[in-house]
């Protein structure tokens, strides 16, 4: 492996963890803030979004994520249709006719 890759690697893997250490710094720092200016009233806000974000996910996961795979032959159509009544100049690069 080229010394540069390794670099740019390490780079990029840097890049992320510090963004997620700074998103959750500042997720911590706004419930700080929150909770300071509700009197603490803040923390009964936080178990009720967490529910509601599990029944979100798990809604997904038994419902949305079925549906999805169910129509994805009708997309797949509806998608292939929608490509063959493009005019050629509405057509990306590399679906563009080539003429010499």
């Amino acid at each position: 492996m080229d010394y540069d890759e390794e670099i740019a690697r390490f780079q990029k893997r840097r890049a992320s963890v510090l963004t997620v250490i700074f998103a959750f710094m500042g997720v911590l720092g706004a419930v700080v803030v929150m909770t300071i200016l509700t009197w603490g009233l803040f923390l009964y806000v936080i178990p009720v979004v967490a529910g509601v974000a599990l029944f979100v996910g798990l809604n997904y996961l038994l419902w949305g994520r079925g549906m999805l795979q169910d129509t994805a032959g009708e997309r797949e159509e509806e998608e292939l249709r929608a490509s063959m009544e493009r005019p050629p100049w509405e057509l990306s690069e590399p679906e563009q006719p080539r003429h010499l």
